[in-house]
């Protein structure tokens, strides 16, 4: 009941013991199962992006997304490398993404609370409107953060400091991405070839000696 009525008035910043607390909790998480919808807004679309899928991720740094709706698609992070597959379309993207995941180590993964302090302003309240939660409000002050991000906005189960939603906010108008995950199972069996990408032959791919797919050109 308190938690239901708590006003802005009534925050309080409760960020070291959080921090401390999930710190503890990360320690432990080995394995994650959970379904998610994602949300993308931007000033250049009429409308908003509503995507959904399931996702499993292991470490040391493995998560694979795999999006239903609208189109199938699937997003795997190994490592330092980004791979996106389109299976319906037959194509498939490979980014390198080492200099992003040091950044998020440096500012994010491996930070203590004074590095965070250092690099965002920061609050924790009760929103009333995810129950069961507590909200993390993190607003970029160092110039090299902002750069890539504004802000970001965490909410963390009471019970067990697992993520249930987050939201991306980014600089100069570019919009958000908001991804809540719902039945999340911690340290479930998660196998390697859970993994294993079925990339897909494009249409058209020419081979040695001549071309191999359903349109070869004429």
């Amino acid at each position: 009941m308190l938690c239901a009525v708590t006003t802005p008035a009534q925050e309080t910043d409760s960020f070291t013991e959080l921090h401390a607390r999930a710190r503890e909790v990360e320690k432990n998480l080995v394995t994650l199962r959970a379904d998610f919808v994602e949300t993308t807004n931007s000033d250049l679309l009429a409308e908003p992006i509503l995507e959904s899928g399931t996702m499993i991720a292991a470490r040391p740094m493995r998560v694979l997304l795999r999006y239903q709706v609208p189109e199938k698609k699937l997003l795997l992070i190994d490592g330092d490398e980004l791979r996106v597959v389109w299976p319906e379309r037959g194509q498939q993207e490979r980014l390198p993404i080492g200099k992003i995941q040091d950044a998020v180590d440096k500012y994010f993964y491996r930070a203590s609370e004074k590095d965070l302090r250092g690099h965002f302003d920061i609050s924790v309240t009760v929103d009333a409107e995810v129950a069961g939660t507590q909200r993390v409000d993190m607003i970029a002050k160092r110039k090299q953060v902002r750069k890539g991000l504004e802000s970001m906005h965490v909410w963390v189960a009471d019970d067990t400091l697992y993520l249930v939603k987050m939201r991306l906010v980014y600089p100069d108008g570019a919009g958000s991405k908001t991804i809540e995950l719902s039945n999340l199972r911690a340290n479930v069996p998660v196998e390697d070839e859970e993994f294993t990408l079925e990339l897909p032959i494009p249409p058209t791919e020419q081979v040695e000696g001549g071309f191999r797919g359903a349109n070869p050109p004429q």
